[in-house]
C-alpha cells in the first residue's frame, strides 16, 4: 500500500477549502447586488398614430454606480398585441445625473391599453470596501402604452 505524504494531504484539503470559500464569497457578492439599483418604469399614453415614449430609469443605490462603459440596452422589445409599433427593437441607455435612462419610442396603432415587454440589460459596479466588482443584470421590462382614438 502506497502512503501519501501528510503534507500533500494537508495541501489538498487547503486547496479545496479555498475553492469552496471563493465560491461562497462570490455568491455573497451576487446576493448583495439584488438591492444595488432601483428601477422605475413610466408608462406612456398618446393618441392613435402619435408617438409616445416609455421611460425606464435605473438608479444605483449608495455604494454602487452604473457601468457607463458597458453597452447598456433594452432588447427584445415586443407588444402583447398588434396595437403598438416600435421605432427600434433595441434601445441604448444614456447617463443622466448618475442614472441610466432608456427612452423607448412607440406609436400606438389602435385604441386601448397595450402591454409591452422587453429585457433591460445593464452593468453596474459595486465599489463598497474599496474593491470594484462588475455585475451584469438582465431584468424584465413590462410597461403599458395607452392609446386614445
Amino acid at each position: 500500500m502506497r502512503r501519501i505524504p501528510w503534507s500533500r494531504s494537508i495541501g489538498a484539503i487547503l486547496g479545496l477549502s479555498v475553492a469552496v470559500f471563493a465560491t461562497l464569497a462570490g455568491a455573497a457578492i451576487a446576493a448583495e447586488t439584488e438591492d444595488a439599483v432601483s428601477v422605475r418604469i413610466e408608462d406612456a399614453s398618446a393618441r392613435v398614430g402619435e408617438q409616445a415614449i416609455v421611460v425606464a430609469t435605473i438608479t444605483p443605490r449608495q455604494g454602487y454606480r452604473i457601468a457607463d462603459n458597458y453597452r447598456n440596452r433594452v432588447i427584445k422589445l415586443s407588444a402583447a398585441d398588434a396595437g403598438v409599433e416600435f421605432d427600434h427593437k433595441a434601445v441604448d441607455g444614456t447617463m443622466q445625473d448618475g442614472s441610466l435612462v432608456f427612452k423607448i419610442h412607440v406609436t400606438p396603432t389602435k385604441p386601448g391599453a397595450h402591454p409591452i415587454n422587453g429585457v433591460l440589460r445593464f452593468g453596474f459596479v459595486n465599489h463598497l470596501d474599496g474593491d470594484y466588482h462588475l455585475d451584469i443584470k438582465w431584468l424584465p421590462l413590462m410597461a403599458t402604452v395607452t392609446a386614445a382614438p
